[in-house]
């Protein structure tokens, strides 16, 4: 198995990271997409990710931060890809469910990590709270859908124009609350191939203890849910997630063998 996205940087993690990647390796959890959100975090994750080689990472801006971005992270961004390795780029996006954002700002630097993802030939790892139909038509404009949009919880019809354009879903522990009915019925209708699970960890924990610290061997239970809603086979579903989310990020081809042997 594969954690699509955590934030194992996080400084909550920095008095007992190296046990809880432990205890998820234990249980089966063999990688972890990292994304880092902003400039000052990359070099911090490129060490961990050497520190630990089943951390594999991921560079972007996240729309959260724009305030503490500049537009000279996006040179810096250029930059550092030509340099280190990254899976993807991202955590980048749009938010508009904090109306504290500027939306023009969050558009500003999620177009030019749009045009970065175009020169590396790289996938997006996207943020769209709140602002999916948005997201569609910067994607539509750039002519660019080589995306996974992480904690998806769109609208039926959303999700069909997006699945048109082969765009991926990462669901999280948010599908294990008994009341998301919504939620239920959008993770059923996306197809198997189309989906990925993420912990998003330390943030979103679980069902109902949503202000403790969420954790990486948490994955295994989003799995077993989503498992039991759609009736499928747990180890069915632990193979095909992996298998997506390994062929999206293009890991198998990846030089290095940490990046393989994650069933």
């Amino acid at each position: 198995m594969i954690d699509a996205h955590i934030h194992l940087d996080d400084k909550r993690f920095d008095a007992d990271r190296g046990e809880l990647i432990k205890q998820a390796q234990d249980i089966g959890i063999k990688q972890f997409i990292v994304p880092a959100v902003r400039a000052s975090g990359f070099a911090g994750l490129k060490q961990l990710s050497e520190q630990y080689n089943s951390i594999i990472p991921s560079y972007g801006l996240h729309p959260y931060f724009i305030s503490q971005h500049s537009k000279d992270d996006i040179k810096y961004l250029d930059m550092w890809l030509t340099a280190n390795k990254s899976c993807a780029i991202g955590e980048c996006g749009l938010d508009y469910f904090r109306k504290d954002l500027d939306k023009d700002i969050q558009q500003y630097y999620f177009a030019a990590q749009i045009e970065l993802a175009k020169k590396y030939n790289l996938p997006l790892i996207l943020h769209a709270r709140g602002a999916v139909d948005a997201v569609y038509v910067t994607l539509k404009n750039a002519h660019y859908f080589n995306v996974m949009i992480h904690s998806y919880n769109g609208s039926l019809e959303q999700t069909r124009a997006l699945l048109n354009y082969g765009v991926k879903f990462s669901f999280g522990g948010a599908i294990c609350n008994p009341n998301a009915h919504k939620l239920h019925k959008l993770v059923k209708y996306c197809p198997i191939d189309s989906i990925m699970f993420e912990t998003d960890a330390p943030d979103q924990n679980l069902y109902p203890d949503f202000r403790l610290r969420n954790e990486p061997i948490n994955l295994l239970k989003i799995l077993e849910f989503y498992a039991k809603l759609t009736t499928q086979d747990l180890q069915l579903v632990q193979q095909k997630s992996t298998e997506v989310l390994q062929k999206y990020l293009n890991l198998n081809a990846q030089p290095s063998s940490r990046y393989r042997n994650a069933d």
